[in-house]
């Protein structure tokens, strides 16, 4: 069994620029061996991969199937629960130079939570994410550092609840159904990026939970088709990344039964 930091260290692998980076390989393997009509096909097709993939056509067009499965509802629009549930992985530790715990791109998540929070929308936020220290250099859990954000905010530290222990998305289900079964707590409302929405709800309704889902972070908006779509960009292989990661954690999680 592949650990969780394993997992997260070959992530790179199997993304579009893993495939690009295994087929150069491959051609520099088959050069050195003679074969250079190979080669040069395996050199030609990793090229020809990565620019399809820093398309922004292609980005948006694979991201946005999965953000379109969620739409997102306005914080006066959602209904009621027991817990407002706000996933990790969008904040990084206070280690040297940094000075604060810092947000990366998906911090909507945090924004999200507090802002259903602030609207009534349940009493208590449940913070779920781990440390990952031999990833990061910290032993502060993502619960922890979203907490100290969330406190600077001006949340009340007693409405929250912390699940420090997961180290993916599976865990984070697993934790945090530990958490509602203890409290008699059943429904929540699922706080996560549109994109991950998808896994992040059949993982926590395999588990028993009644997940009420609240994605954010949209990256995906509509526009008019141009061709400067067509030119790679590095915003348009972040996007083919983060689907592909999406897609296939989504059958990974089918095939160890995380996911029914």
């Amino acid at each position: 069994m592949i650990s969780p930091i394993l997992a997260k260290l070959l992530m790179p692998l199997i993304a579009p620029l893993g495939w690009s980076a295994g087929l150069w390989f491959m051609a520099a393997v088959l050069y050195w061996r003679g074969r250079r009509y190979g080669a040069l096909c395996c050199m030609v097709l990793g090229i020809a991969l990565l620019l399809a993939m820093s398309s922004p056509l292609v980005g948006e067009r694979l991201l946005g199937a999965l953000e379109r499965e969620y739409p997102t509802v306005a914080v006066n629009a959602s209904p009621t629960a027991e817990a407002i549930v706000v996933l990790g992985g969008v904040t990084v530790p206070p280690v040297a130079p940094r000075l604060e715990v810092e947000a990366l791109g998906g911090i909507d998540r945090l924004l999200h939570g507090m802002r259903l929070y602030r609207a009534d929308k349940a009493p208590v936020l449940v913070f779920s994410g781990g440390a990952l220290t031999r990833l990061t250099g910290s032993g502060m859990t993502e619960a922890e550092q979203f907490l100290q954000l969330a406190v600077a905010s001006g949340i009340d530290s007693a409405a929250v609840i912390l699940e420090g222990r997961s180290r993916n998305t599976h865990e984070n289900a697993l934790y945090v159904r530990e958490i509602l079964v203890a409290r008699g707590w059943r429904r929540v409302l699922l706080v996560t990026s549109a994109s991950h929405m998808r896994r992040a709800a059949a993982a926590f309704q395999t588990q028993g939970v009644d997940v009420i889902p609240a994605p954010t972070d949209v990256r995906v908006v509509g526009r008019v088709f141009s061709l400067w779509q067509l030119l790679p960009t590095v915003g348009g292989l972040e996007k083919s990344s983060i689907a592909t990661k999406e897609y296939l954690g989504w059958w990974i999680y089918r095939l160890r039964g995380w996911i029914k």
